[in-house]
């Protein structure tokens, strides 16, 4: 991999580029924004191209060689100077503070984790997701603290990233921010986050903070056309899905969208009736919820955003606003002037509550039907 296989985002390419060449390089970095647009990608970018052996320089750019020793190693993330933190599943045993965390999973649950980092190491885009593993404890962190005084790198810089920052729990956060008030030589952190407003102030107030912004959509059907042969229209379909998420644009083509549109408009439609909607209501839940692929159910619980947005644009634009379902505008502008005083934009914000807690592994059955409650509240404006 090299700078430009990263999709979009040329602004925060280019700053860690000129802090490389200009010798400038922060012990922090914060990368944040929305899921699947690549932030672990510029995190494993970095870090390749500083302990590439034999780089290419060229004014204010720099790139790996992708040919080297080191450059190899990092193509399966096994660089002896990189280290990658992520959740893992809650161990066996209580928490001791020599323990590693690896230790105390089951044999299973450790080929999980090896298989995630695999997965991660063949698609910097891939967004790891391990079975019950909602939370960056504070063993994770008190192990690469001990890595970080017992070892130097030989050549190049140690470069650690701590995947999904938020999800690092109280103590977790608190032995965090003694690892940047003591920042190490040669040494340089990256932590990424969707969810910026969940870490610390003390943390973010130590790191140099880089804003990742969504991927034009335009640049986005391009590179789904060139590297996943899609059609032109079915490109676009998938980037204008994706809001400017590679990973939300490859799950709008991994999943037969018209029919989980279908079903989660159905069952939208069934919480509104007036009367004798519960049988039929959790039927169409309980189908929504027959697999247990979380990417599929974030899909299903995107689609429902998508369509509320719509609606919301319609209200207030008119039929000329700019809509994601376009061939689904009739029925959008009906369901419109069905709910002409409903709160959407606290519809809207439900339904975004509900997607965060599908990423943080909460049990579905008490994300969907508490969702679609809350929903038929706000349309038949009662009391929530």
């Amino acid at each position: 991999m090299a700078w430009n296989q990263i999709i979009g985002n040329d602004r925060v390419k280019k700053i860690l580029q000129r802090a490389i060449v200009e010798n400038r390089i922060s012990h922090s970095y914060c990368l944040s924004g929305i899921e699947g647009i690549g932030k672990e990608a510029i995190a494993i970018q970095f870090a390749k191209t500083v302990n590439c052996l034999k780089p290419i320089i060229k004014k204010n750019t720099i790139d790996s060689c992708d040919h080297c020793d080191s450059c190899k190693k990092f193509n399966d993330l096994s660089h002896p100077n990189f280290d990658m933190i992520f959740a893992l599943p809650a161990g066996k045993t209580a928490d001791s503070k020599n323990d590693s965390p690896l230790m105390k999973l089951s044999d299973e649950q450790i080929n999980n984790v090896i298989n995630e980092r695999l997965n991660k190491a063949k698609n910097p885009y891939h967004k790891i997701s391990i079975q019950n593993a909602n939370q960056i404890k504070v063993n994770l962190i008190r192990e690469i603290k001990r890595k970080l005084v017992m070892s130097d790198s030989t050549f190049g810089r140690r470069v650690v990233l701590i995947v999904r920052a938020d999800e690092m729990t109280t103590e977790a956060s608190n032995a965090f921010l003694k690892t940047l008030e003591e920042p190490h030589p040669n040494v340089t952190i990256f932590i990424t986050t969707a969810y910026i407003d969940s870490i610390l102030p003390t943390i973010m107030s130590r790191c140099q903070q880089i804003k990742c912004s969504p991927i034009d959509e335009k640049v986005l059907a391009e590179y789904l056309i060139q590297k996943h042969n899609y059609s032109a229209s079915e490109a676009n379909f998938a980037a204008v899905f994706g809001q400017g998420s590679y990973l939300r644009a490859l799950e709008a083509m991994n999943h037969n969208m018209q029919d989980l549109r279908y079903d989660i408009i159905s069952a939208l439609r069934t919480s509104l009736k007036r009367k004798n909607y519960r049988f039929e209501m959790m039927t169409q839940i309980e189908k929504l919820l027959s697999s247990k692929d979380k990417n599929r159910l974030e899909a299903i619980m995107m689609i429902l955003l998508y369509w509320m947005k719509d609606v919301y644009n319609l209200m207030k634009l008119g039929e000329n606003a700019r809509i994601i379902n376009t061939d689904q505008k009739d029925a959008l502008i009906k369901f419109a002037n069905n709910f002409k005083d409903t709160n959407l934009t606290l519809a809207i914000t439900e339904i975004e509550k509900s997607i965060n807690l599908i990423e943080r592994n909460i049990n579905q059955q008490l994300i969907f039907l508490p969702l679609f409650i809350k929903l038929r509240r706000i349309f038949l404006q009662k009391n929530i």
